[in-house]
């Protein structure tokens, strides 16, 4: 295998060495920074919100989360070594007790005691084996009216804008199947494909 298959294939739970170069990757490709930029601007985020990225990655729409709100913020991510890159990213943060890193998966949600303003996540979805159960689990950590966001931006070979868009329809299924209403679709016109975020509330 090559070194650039064995780093594709570490996004969705990078380890040892490659895992970090992978972090690395997703912290420095401008279409990822400028996706984790635009997501965090749609959310409209409030002064004292509080809030949870699901596969937070290297950190990056943390910093900006951080920025926007005085609220407490948590970073759920099932790779140690992208959790490290998220602290070290983050660390005054951490240090003070406004960023909380949590390792582990959606099954960690169940276990946390209050519930959230506003729940996203960015490039995670095409990961989980089963959407519905996923958004079932954020539906239960959000209060009446909570936010919950989901950005997408196809990678694969030949990837299209409708494959972005199809994507946005299993998106949007499986939170109106769990309780989510108010669905919108947003588009970003990013090189060599469109991302785009769907966002429903509670």
């Amino acid at each position: 295998m090559t070194l650039r298959r064995r780093l594709v294939a570490q996004f969705a739970r990078p380890r040892g060495p490659i895992g970090h170069l992978a972090g690395w990757v997703m912290a420095a490709r401008s279409s990822n920074r400028r996706r984790n930029r635009w997501l965090v601007d749609l959310l409209e985020i409030g002064n004292e919100d509080f809030l949870l990225e699901i596969g937070c990655g290297p950190g990056l729409a943390l910093t900006l989360a951080l920025q926007r709100t005085t609220g407490p913020v948590v970073g759920l991510d099932h790779s140690q070594v992208m959790i490290s890159q998220a602290a070290s990213r983050n660390r005054q943060a951490v240090a003070s007790g406004r960023l909380d890193l949590v390792h582990g998966g959606l099954d960690r949600l169940a276990a946390m005691d209050r519930c959230f303003d506003t729940v996203y996540s960015i490039n995670v979805v095409q990961f989980l084996p089963d959407q519905t159960a996923a958004f079932a689990a954020i539906h239960a950590r959000l209060p009446p009216g909570g936010v919950v966001a989901t950005a997408y931006m196809p990678r694969h070979k030949g990837a299209t804008r409708q494959d972005a868009g199809h994507m946005a329809e299993r998106i949007g299924a499986a939170m109106i199947q769990t309780g989510f209403g108010d669905l919108r679709t947003e588009w970003l016109d990013v090189v060599p494909v469109p991302a785009m975020a769907v966002i429903g509330r509670r």
